[in-house]
């Protein structure tokens, strides 16, 4: 019973020891992924609603970050479209945005849909016939594209 009482700790220290090893590993990993983003790469997100709006935001405010030659866009889709032309804390992110040199583009068709027209609109942001179509083109342009 002794040597089983002793034998289970050393078990329970090897097995820990093994997964913060492991654990190291996949946060290198990890690091080593994002640090490959490009100081004069093209990315873009094409964002529905408020929420992948702002992060897509915060991931565009982070990237460009010390990296002036970074491009990235938003494309807008979605009940965001709407949002964005009343909700004040939307339009702060409009503002922060234009400070970081990230482009917005709406989509027409969703503006459509939202009765919403260009006089809406912050005079910052862009708009396109087809959020779809526009993204497909950053595509062939050389953009890495998400789409929420």
């Amino acid at each position: 019973m002794k040597k089983i009482q002793l034998v289970l700790p050393l078990i329970f220290i090897v097995l820990l020891l093994a997964n913060h090893k492991a654990s190291a590993q996949t946060t290198a990993a990890i690091n080593q992924i994002e640090n490959s983003i490009k100081a004069d790469g093209k990315y873009a997100i094409l964002a529905g609603n408020y929420k992948h709006f702002e992060g897509s935001v915060r991931t565009g405010l982070r990237m460009r970050k010390g990296s002036p030659n970074l491009q990235f866009q938003i494309v807008l889709i979605g009940t965001v479209v709407k949002e964005i032309t009343t909700d004040k804390q939307l339009l702060a992110l409009v503002e922060d945005c234009k400070t970081a040199g990230i482009q917005i583009v709406i989509c027409q068709n969703a503006m459509k849909a939202l009765n919403v027209t260009k006089s809406d609109l912050h005079p910052y942001i862009e708009t396109t016939s087809s959020g779809f179509v526009y993204m497909f083109g950053l595509q062939e342009n050389g953009y890495k594209v998400i789409s929420l």
